[in-house]
Parts: C-alpha cells; structure tokens; sequence
C-alpha cells in the first residue's frame, strides 16, 4: 500500500508519499486547485494501484482533494485535527512544518486512523447544517453584547434598533438553512431518531448529517469513540488509569447535539433522569453526568437506526415511574 498524506492550505497541498508503515519515501507540494490535483493524483493512481490518500479537516479547504478521491475510487481518510496535535506533542522535538504535520499524518493513516469519506459524507448538508449552527453561535454572540450595551447605558433607540437588525437576520438565515438541511435529510430516519426521547427534529437531522452511514461502525462503543464521547485513558506501566475527561476527537457538533438531547432527555425520561442522578449521587458534577447521559443516549441512536424500527421504552422504568 501506498500512502499519500497531506498538509492542506487554502492554496497550496504540501504532502509526502509514505510505505504502509508510514516512513517517508518522498516529499512534494503542489496548487490546491482542481486541475492540479487531477493531473497529479492521476499519475500516482496509475503508478500505485493500492493508493490510500489522507489529510487533516481543514475548513472546506480539503473538498477539491477529498471529492477528487471519491469520484476516482481512490480511498480518502480524514483527519481529525486533535489528532495530529496529540501526536505532535507526544514527540520530543515537537517539531511543527508543512512537511512534518504531512509525515505524522502519513503515521496516522498507516495506523489505521481517519474515518473514510463517501458520496453520502460529501453531500452539502452537512456543511449546510454546520453553518446553521456557525450563524447561530453569532446570533448569541451578538445578542449578549447588545445586553452589555444596555446595562453600561447605551439605551438609545437607535443603536437598540441597529443591534437587533443583525440577529434578525442571522435568525431568519438559521431558519431557512435548518429547513434546507430537514428537506434534504431522509424523513423516515428522521422519525425513528425522534421517537427516542430528547431528540427533536433539529438534533435528529444533526445526528444525520454527521454520522452518515451508521454501517461504517461495527458497534455502539465504535460510535461513542467517532463523537469522542469515550473518556481518556492513560497507560503507565502496567497500570491503566481513567479520568473523567473525554477525548474529543470527534464532530464538536455532533457532540454538542448529543448534550443538548442529553439534558432533554434526563428531564423528561424516567431512566435517563434516574441514570443522571445515580451520577451525580456518585460526585459526578453536572457536565461529567451530563457526558454519561450523551453516551447513553448515543447507544440507542444506534440501536435504532441499525435495526430500523422505533425506540420503545423499558417497562420497568414505566413501572417504577408509576408506582411513585
């Protein structure tokens, strides 16, 4: 196998070709635009049957080379940035270049790393949905420093109505965005993931756009690792420590989405309610029992979507709610 890692930049691909141990066998950089990717890219396909290609998530700056592998049947993995960050640090030089972030991306993939994009992870909505949420992150932006500005005076009309024009106008943005994404995301799934409480319609087409194609992961334990819900493990010796401390190395937005329905879920839901507060009985602050909650919910978005069929609650938790 042959590896081919890069560097992405808005303007220019800087990457090395590394063996299937990830050591280094030649370095190069080239335009990131369309044209030159094909030219080249073409020439190593037709060098190198067993290509794998890889890079770090970087913006959108990786689509042209992410959609040229996808069309042409060449395996693409992308990165998660965290990452090669871990790895940068765990070295002792902590050397950072172009060249370097390439060569222990190349390491990465040779390890297996990288989730593997497809037609369905390159469809536009999830970059639609992220930039829903992008504008209403600035909407609330926006709205707190129109408070301040209120409380340190500045009352007149005026500046009240100026600042209020641009949350209108995010908010309406974010509403037409998040219909996009909702005409666009398949309807029956949509309706199994809400059946699951703490899950509405936004989150549920959150859900979709992020994880994709719920085959490309073996188990639940696999999914709860891809949104980076599973907690850090240290190893010293012959001694494995756990802390409370996640890895992240997953979606921020699938995350975040699955926080939301969490604390939704452990309002309303007789068994999540009792699960989070067993946690925090344990001394688990409210965000650690909160991430628990996720994980939990995380295994029946699973268990739903592979089998196909609605989520149905336990009967014991029915009957325990009754009975108080």
């Amino acid at each position: 196998m042959t590896i081919l890692a890069f560097d992405v930049s808005k303007n220019e691909l800087v990457g090395v070709r590394a063996d299937r141990h990830g050591n280094v066998r030649e370095q190069f950089a080239f335009p990131n635009r369309e044209t030159d990717i094909s030219v080249r890219l073409g020439e190593w396909q037709a060098r190198y049957p067993r290509l794998l290609v890889g890079s770090e998530a970087t913006a959108e700056y990786h689509r042209p080379l992410t959609e040229w592998c996808v069309a042409n049947g060449v395996p693409f993995r992308l990165l998660n940035p965290i990452l090669t960050k871990q790895f940068t640090r765990a070295t002792i030089r902590k050397k950072k270049t172009d060249q370097s972030d390439a060569a222990i991306i190349a390491r990465l993939l040779a390890q297996g790393e990288g989730t593997t994009q497809s037609t369905e992870l390159l469809r536009p909505t999830k970059t639609l949905n992220r930039t829903a949420h992008s504008l209403l992150t600035l909407q609330k932006t926006i709205k707190a420093i129109a408070r301040h500005t209120e409380q340190i005076g500045a009352r007149e009309p005026s500046i009240v109505a100026a600042l209020q024009k641009p949350q209108t106008a995010l908010a309406e943005a974010v509403r037409l965005l998040r219909g996009l994404v909702r005409e666009q995301t398949d309807r029956e799934l949509q309706r199994l993931l809400m059946s699951i409480p703490g899950i509405g319609v936004t989150i549920a087409s959150t859900l979709i756009t992020e994880i994709g194609d719920i085959t490309r992961f073996p188990s639940g334990k696999s999914l709860v690792a891809y949104a980076g819900l599973d907690p850090k493990v240290k190893q010293s010796g012959q001694s494995l420590h756990h802390n409370t401390k996640i890895t992240k190395r997953g979606s921020p937005y699938l995350r975040q989405s699955l926080y939301i329905a969490a604390y939704i879920a452990a309002r309303h839901d007789p068994e999540l309610k009792e699960y989070w507060q067993k946690k925090t009985a344990e001394g688990k602050r409210y965000k650690e029992a909160t991430v628990a909650t996720a994980r939990k919910m995380i295994y029946r978005v699973y268990a739903v979507w592979k089998r196909g069929t609605p989520y149905v609650k336990r009967l014991n938790s029915i009957l325990s709610t009754s009975a108080a």
